[in-house]
């Protein structure tokens, strides 16, 4: 699926556990490990440099649910707010969220239509 923030386009697709690790040791091929098979399971990865989201396709609907509006507060953070301070204060993280709120559930929203359990 694709969808757009800030004029930003993101896809996210569904992968398998070795896929998603697959994916994060060709990203960190130059760093000095890479991610081992007792790595702890990866529910979704944001990749925002190319607008990629990945998420564990073996989920139950309301994990993969979680895991979605997780990882797309990821790509509302990429898109609409700063770097500058890597450390939110709670005023921070409570506008992050009223702000971000009905762009997200718009997108889960449409990820999950028709796709009840």
């Amino acid at each position: 699926m694709k969808f757009k923030i800030n004029n930003r386009t993101w896809s996210i697709e569904e992968k398998s556990q070795s896929e998603i690790k697959s994916i994060q040791n060709q990203r960190r091929a130059n760093e000095e490990e890479n991610i081992k098979s007792i790595t702890p399971r990866y529910y979704g990865v944001t990749h925002c440099d190319i607008q990629e989201m990945y998420l564990d396709k073996d989920l139950p609907t309301d994990r993969k649910k979680a895991t979605l509006i997780h990882e797309l507060t990821h790509c509302y953070i990429d898109s609409y707010i700063t770097h500058s301070e890597k450390e939110y204060s709670e005023e921070d993280v409570a506008d992050i969220v009223s702000n971000s709120y009905d762009i997200i559930h718009e997108i889960v929203d449409e990820y999950f239509k028709g796709n009840k359990d």
